[in-house]
């Protein structure tokens, strides 16, 4: 049977030339104000730093919310709103705040707002993302203005590096105007006060005068969503775009990467791009609980061909939900190389019935159509029919986490900077980013105890290595590749670099890069 494929073209050549000439109007606006436009892959699904789980999202609102702790370029926990840290004891973490901060309505950081924000998490009743992540804390205590101790009802090995992961927020302000006004007006300590958001045209952030680390190096910023790969790089080569990251086609780059008029940066990421396989999909329960058939779609991938021909030597073939430069990831795994005889023999074990159809997910990014399209042909090959249908970021990312309504999906995990990240919100069976719906009785126990262990130890290593064995085993998700983190940047930027965490690159706006005329 043929694939049939569903997609929908946004912006045609009249729409494309209305959209580059309002740029134009708006790169004029940055040469006299100094604002730096920074492309987007897409539209963030909102501006709430609690509720937000789009890194789209998470690239803006770093630079208008803070946490207590903040990763470095080296991934490297350093101090921010607080100023001092101390792990008393297992159940037990002390918190000074650097004194002096201003909220961007003007009064000061306290500790008030930090116990708000965490008793906000915690509260089932509101839609904090991540609320998982702290089930641990019993009490967020306030000592004094500048002072708090977070009580663990158990010991959490990744409490600290959790706790880095959430922006503050004051706790008047949110008060009074609720969770979905501040999605839409945040206010933060950030270097960047948050000005007009018009969805799907710009997101605009002027500099903080009264920011903590001083003023930052440029008056204004302005995010601007751009779907289409092909479309972004033509603005970017315009000049009406001064930089964007990610969502580039591979012969694309080597163009860029030859030219010297244009800085192109790169490194290895911290994540990976795999496809999930959703074992509630009301269209075929049967079919994705069967793990047989999950089993035979590790053998119908040719990942490395996916490296080398669809991404041309970009990125690693995927093997583990952990990075090769993590300290747990179990270098001695097997991954089970593409064979479609092997993926024969699963299909002949497993439920499958002639005729039987999935449907795959994808947002905009050619370089997922192009495997999806591999994909597609692929199973054609074994009289399975596979519709790819794509849809724009934010109605993906409400499929996904919101209604569930899909087979299969391709999507990514960036920021994955520890073993119990990368793993207990997305394969825990009550993990709050278990989108595939997978249970498993032995993950379970092992990512329960992963988090009560000494990250250090050798238990720790041994215990996330059977995690990744587990994972391959039952394949709730394969991971196609991991990915690199890429920055393509106008020349007259100087003090860039690749970030290998996304959500913080353009955190060097602040202070490192400068505009040279």
């Amino acid at each position: 049977m043929s694939s049939k494929t569903t997609k929908t073209v946004k912006v045609a050549s009249i729409l494309l030339m209305v959209f580059l000439l309002t740029l134009s109007a708006v790169s004029e606006e940055a040469l006299a104000d100094d604002t730096v436009i920074i492309g987007q892959s897409a539209e963030a699904s909102g501006l709430h730093i609690l509720v937000e789980i789009d890194s789209v999202a998470f690239e803006r609102l770093n630079l208008i919310n803070e946490p207590l702790i903040r990763f470095n370029a080296d991934l490297e926990l350093q101090p921010h709103l607080a100023s001092n840290w101390e792990l008393v004891d297992a159940t037990r973490i002390d918190i000074e705040l650097r004194e002096g901060v201003k909220w961007h309505h003007g009064r000061e950081l306290v500790a008030e707002d930090v116990k708000y924000t965490f008793d906000w998490i915690l509260d089932e009743d509101n839609p904090a993302a991540n609320r998982n992540m702290f089930d641990n804390i019993e009490e967020v205590e306030v000592i004094d203005d500048y002072n708090l101790v977070f009580h663990l009802s158990e010991p959490f090995a990744f409490m600290i590096n959790n706790i880095a992961r959430a922006g503050i927020v004051p706790y008047d302000y949110h008060e009074e105007v609720g969770y979905e006004e501040f999605g839409q007006e945040p206010i933060g300590t950030g270097p960047y006060v948050h000005e007009e958001w018009r969805a799907d045209e710009h997101h605009s952030m002027t500099a903080f005068t009264d920011y903590w680390q001083g003023e930052p190096n440029f008056s204004r910023l302005k995010f601007v969503p751009i779907p289409e790969d092909s479309s972004r790089l033509l603005a970017f080569e315009a000049g009406e775009i001064d930089m964007f990251q990610g969502g580039i086609v591979p012969m694309d780059l080597k163009r860029l990467e030859e030219s010297d008029d244009v800085n192109v940066y790169r490194t290895p990421g911290t994540g990976y791009v795999h496809l999930a396989m959703n074992t509630t999909t009301e269209r075929n329960p049967e079919l994705l609980q069967d793990r047989y058939f999950r089993r035979a779609f590790t053998h119908l991938i040719d990942r490395e061909a996916i490296v080398e021909q669809v991404m041309e030597g970009i990125g690693a073939p995927g093997k583990s939900n952990l990075t090769p430069q993590m300290p747990h990831f179990n270098d001695e795994i097997d991954y089970p190389a593409y064979d479609p005889e092997t993926a024969q023999e699963y299909l002949d074990k497993s439920v499958l019935e002639p005729g039987d159809s999935l449907e795959l997910y994808v947002d905009q990014d050619s370089v997922n159509l192009s495997i999806a399209e591999i994909l597609a042909y692929e199973l054609e090959q074994f009289d399975i029919e596979l519709e790819i249908i794509s849809e724009e970021w934010g109605a993906l990312v409400d499929r996904i986490t919101q209604s569930n309504d899909y087979d299969l999906y391709f999507g990514s995990w960036t920021g994955q900077t520890d073993p119990d990240r990368a793993s207990y919100r997305q394969f825990h069976s009550q993990g709050n980013a278990n989108h595939t719906s997978f249970s498993n009785e032995r993950l379970d126990e092992l990512l329960e105890r992963g988090r009560t262990v000494d990250p250090t130890s050798d238990e720790s290593i041994e215990i996330y290595k059977e995690v990744q064995e587990i994972l391959i085993d039952q394949v709730p998700t394969n991971f196609l590749y991991y990915y690199e983190e890429i920055a393509i940047v106008q020349p007259e930027f100087e003090g860039f670099q690749a970030y290998p965490y996304s959500s913080i690159t353009w955190l060097q706006l602040i202070d490192s890069v400068e505009r040279v005329e």
